[in-house]
């Protein structure tokens, strides 16, 4: 066996990385290339046997990337005078060889793979194997998930390989992302970030240069809606709120993704930090947090934006039948009857309200805080709507700082707000509740036990919706 390479057909068994497998691969190639000519596009060394450093399964891959699979009526012949003969239990649209000798033997140190290139499993291969040796960390990672399976699964070929797709699809995403931006970012590191409810990929990377960037990755499928929400942060950047600076936007992952580019913020999280400061902290970066959004309501909506009463009014009614759904299904909220007799009893209060520009979701958890300063994050959520019923979130603010919700009230208001907003924020506040269970139940027990706390801090702040003005607002 040459350098370690040989493995029954369906035996699973992995080896250390040898580096004469690179000088063997180029070798391969370079004869390849005189048997091929101009039909091929491109070879290259693949599998886990082209990842440096890592152990791999002792049978070695070339791929051969051709123009057109026509040309393989020249290039198989060609093979089989040196011994190389097709393999009739071969991939769709790609053709996989081995040596004469080999297949007769059972014991295999080389396979050739032709396929056309740029094809999705050529992009897979070279994309996937070129990571891993860009970030070896990421190589150790699949390299404990290959001896894990290889112990599993000594001889079946087809379970060890079924074990990676989770794996690999998580990470070809990263390693596609990787190829697109590597040289027009200069990409130092690309790291996940697992944080927050959107269903965009995140990651942050690190330039050569030692900047710093946040990538949001979404579904083609989202582009108009990603496009929007790109150009409204330009908006709200210009208008000087301190916040990620959006700097590109556009298509990867060969048009299947679209990206955000931004800025990155340093901070710590606001629902971490704020606990760890005085009174007077929370409650002056309050301050702060009202003034921002009171500047991000000054841009208005669209002209033609349909009434704010016609389409909350819609909203409760859908929260309402979800309530009841709840219900039936045997899931309830106790006290839940006092917010939606207070909802209906006030929905006139919708009337004529004004509509503006939305964060979404403006609350402690999309807002760091660095230096006794503020930064607002997460503006996928953006609406346009009764700038009243942003504050909706507040809750959440409430919860981990009584102090800061308050400032956060006043500084918007510049002052004590007026009875009428009371009203409203109760009535806004109560809506969200008759939905929230419902909503989280697709999530799991521990999210709903999480809706029924905030359900019942809701009703204690609100005597069950007798007061308008919640107990955790401090006279200041």
């Amino acid at each position: 066996m040459m350098l370690g390479l040989g493995l029954k057909r369906n035996e699973v068994k992995l080896v250390d990385h040898n580096p004469e497998w690179e000088i063997l691969a180029a070798q391969t190639i370079a004869q390849l290339w005189d048997i091929c000519g101009l039909a091929a596009e491109d070879i290259q060394h693949c599998g886990s046997t082209a990842i440096r450093h890592i152990k791999a399964k002792p049978d070695m891959y070339i791929t051969v990337g051709v123009k057109n699979m026509d040309a393989t009526g020249e290039i198989l012949p060609r093979l089989r005078e040196i011994g190389i003969t097709r393999i009739e239990n071969r991939l769709e649209d790609t053709i996989l060889c081995a040596m004469d000798s080999e297949i007769k033997s059972g014991v295999h140190t080389l396979y050739v793979h032709i396929l056309p290139h740029g094809c999705d499993t050529w992009n897979e291969n070279i994309i996937f194997k070129d990571y891993m040796n860009s970030f070896p960390q990421k190589a150790a990672a699949y390299e404990d998930l290959k001896i894990r399976l290889a112990e599993q699964y000594p001889s079946d070929r087809r379970a060890y390989k079924n074990g990676k797709i989770a794996f690999f699809k998580e990470y070809f995403l990263e390693a596609r992302i990787y190829n697109d931006f590597k040289q027009k970012l200069g990409i130092a590191t690309l790291e996940p970030l697992n944080k927050g409810w959107s269903n965009d990929k995140k990651y942050v990377i690190k330039t050569t240069n030692g900047k710093m960037l946040l990538l949001r990755i979404a579904d083609i499928a989202e582009h108009d809606r990603k496009k929007s929400e790109y150009e409204m942060m330009q908006t709200v950047y210009n208008q000087g709120i301190p916040m990620s600076q959006p700097l590109d936007f556009g298509t990867c992952a060969g048009g299947d993704k679209v990206y955000q580019l931004l800025s990155w913020i340093e901070g710590e999280d606001a629902i971490t930090a704020l606990p760890l400061l005085s009174d007077t902290q929370q409650y002056l970066l309050g301050i702060s947090s009202g003034k921002i959004l009171r500047k991000i309501h000054s841009i208005p909506a669209p002209i033609n934006h349909v009434d704010w009463e016609t389409r909350f009014n819609k909203k409760i009614d859908n929260r309402i039948i979800a309530n009841k759904e709840c219900a039936d299904a045997g899931l309830t909220i106790d006290g839940i009857d006092h917010m939606q007799n207070y909802v209906e009893n006030n929905r006139h209060l919708l009337k004529n309200r004004p509509q503006c520009f939305q964060h979404g979701d403006y609350h402690v958890g999309n807002m760091l805080v660095k230096s006794g300063e503020l930064a607002i994050i997460d503006f996928n959520r953006y609406d346009f709507g009764d700038p009243w019923e942003e504050f909706n979130r507040i809750v959440f603010c409430a919860a981990v700082s009584p102090h800061f919700a308050t400032g956060q009230l006043n500084g918007y208001f510049d002052g004590k707000p007026p009875e009428d907003f009371f009203k409203l924020l109760a009535l806004y506040i109560a809506t969200n509740q008759l939905g929230a269970l419902c909503w989280a139940r697709t999530f799991g027990e521990e999210e709903m036990d999480f809706c029924r706390k905030q359900a019942a801090d809701v009703l204690a702040w609100y005597s069950n919706m007798q007061n308008i003005i919640p107990t955790w607002y401090l006279n200041t």
